[in-house]
Order: C-alpha cells, then sequence, then structure tokens
C-alpha cells in the first residue's frame, strides 16, 4: 500500500496529544445539526482549549469533518486549527469525502499521513471510511499495513486512531454503525503488545473500554452528544467535548476529557435522526 509515513521531533518525555473528533461543518454558518450550531460549538470548544491554556504537541481529528460535504466547510475547519500552529493529522468520517480531505487538510501543519513516528511513540491512523456508507470497515490490505507498523516498530508504545468503533459502546443503534469487521481489528492489536491505545470518534459521546490491555476510547463531539446506553436513536444535552491524551516515554497515557463549560448547546430532542 502507498502509505505516507511522517516523524516529528518532541524534545520531552511527554506527549500530548489533543483528540477532537465529528465536527459537522457547514457552508452556511447558520446551519445546525439537530438544533445545535456546529460551527459554535466547534469554535467554543477551541476556546475551551486555549482558556485552559492547553498547549498540545499536536492535534488528531478523527472525522465527520463536514455535515454537507462543502469545500467551504472544509476551509472553515482549517482556518480555525490553523490558529493553534501545531500538526494536525486528520482521518475521513462516514459524512467525509477522502478527495476534500487530501486537497484541504494536506499542507502544513495538516496532514493526511498514515504513520507518524515520534522519539518515544508511534501513531497510526486507520481508516475505517466506507464511500457512500454509515458504517465503517477495515480491509485486509489496510489489516496487513497496520500488523507491518507494529512489527517493525515493536519498540515503540503504539495509539491507533480511527473513526468508526472498533467495540461496542452499549448503545443498540450505534453498535450496528461500527466497524464491520472490528473483532478482527481487536484481535490483531491484542496480539501486539506495545499497542496501548484505540481512539475513535463517530458516537459523539464519553467511552473507555479494556480489552487485553489496549484501552478503546471515544471523544465526545465537538457538536451534539448522543445518548449513552440508548436502545434508539436519542441525542443528549451533554456539552461539547475534547481529549487530552499526556503520553509518557514509558508508554502510560493519562487521559484528561474535558468540556465546553462556557457554551449551552441547544439541542432539539424531538429529531429522530440526521
Amino acid at each position: 500500500m502507498n502509505k505516507e509515513q511522517s516523524r516529528l521531533f518532541i524534545g520531552r518525555n511527554t506527549m500530548k496529544v489533543l483528540h477532537i473528533s465529528d465536527p459537522h461543518l457547514f457552508a452556511d454558518e447558520s446551519s445546525t445539526l439537530l438544533g445545535v450550531n456546529t460551527e459554535e460549538s466547534l469554535q467554543a470548544v477551541l476556546s475551551d482549549v486555549k482558556q485552559r491554556q492547553i498547549n498540545p504537541d499536536l492535534i488528531i481529528v478523527t472525522g465527520d469533518i463536514s455535515q454537507d460535504y462543502t469545500p467551504e466547510s472544509y476551509q472553515k475547519f482549517v482556518d480555525y486549527l490553523s490558529a493553534f500552529n501545531k500538526p494536525v493529522l486528520s482521518l475521513a468520517g462516514n459524512h467525509d469525502e477522502k478527495p476534500k480531505l487530501k486537497r484541504f487538510l494536506s499542507s502544513k501543519p495538516f496532514s493526511t499521513t498514515e504513520q507518524l513516528i515520534t522519539e518515544n511513540w508511534q501513531l497510526l491512523m486507520l481508516n475505517s471510511h466506507v464511500p457512500g456508507k454509515v458504517h465503517g470497515h477495515i480491509s485486509d490490505a489496510e489489516l496487513q499495513w497496520l500488523e507491518s507498523c507494529l512489527i517493525e516498530n515493536s519498540d515503540l508504545p503504539t495509539m491507533i486512531f480511527t473513526h468508526h468503533h472498533p467495540v461496542p459502546v452499549g448503545c443498540d443503534w450505534l453498535d450496528k454503525i461500527g466497524i464491520e469487521n472490528g473483532q478482527q481489528l481487536v484481535e490483531l492489536l491484542s496480539r501486539h503488545t506495545q499497542v496501548k491505545q484505540c481512539a475513535f470518534g463517530h458516537v459523539h459521546q464519553l467511552s473507555d473500554t479494556l480489552h487485553k490491555n489496549v484501552w478503546y476510547r471515544s471523544v465526545p463531539s465537538t457538536c451534539v452528544q448522543f445518548k449513552k446506553h440508548s436502545a434508539d436513536f436519542s441525542a443528549s444535552h451533554e456539552k461539547p467535548g475534547y481529549n487530552l491524551y499526556h503520553c509518557s516515554d514509558n508508554g502510560q497515557i493519562e487521559v484528561e476529557s474535558f468540556r465546553a463549560d462556557s457554551y449551552l448547546p441547544s439541542v432539539n430532542m424531538a429529531i429522530s435522526g440526521y
């Protein structure tokens, strides 16, 4: 497979990774998703990062950047994230179009590189995007590439990022549209002891599950949240948020999850889908 590898020098024993996901931006600044103005909510999240004086070494975005597939929505995302002047790695979600990611998110500080190597860590961006589908799938070629990276860098603690969830999060309707061969991915990761975490978006809620020494973690959306443990589609009044991973050179990860405390989302609970 034709995959891109990048290197990043951190220069410290601990690397800080800011993880955001699912902005669902529109070209029209007044457009909303389930009643939430997604541009305002993203701005609130990024303002919260700055107010807490969080200075990440890099930013990971796990997909669904756009809701309407427009060039303008991607350009807005570029404009907002550029202010941090930090490397930004992005994945395609089911609401994205990969050619637009390549077009708008490939010029520094943005990158669609699939493999990032630092002094102490390996980060792998795993593609679960299936064109035209809501669910995810990891191709055989992608799994082979993943395993080759793990074998070649067996001495480096590794984090995996994907858009869709490979493990159930406890919402019946969401667990039907995760990675359809997620168990295959889980079994692969369990064979490699240097894998510490697999983090993802898509589910618009915070969750974590430990399976065979690998943490599977989701991040809150930067827009509307989905209600936990719901059988059918259901939104939540929870505020938008993000995760921060403190990654030590000994392979340990300390996780902090934050919400945009100053922002009150106007969620339309009557809407039954998106």
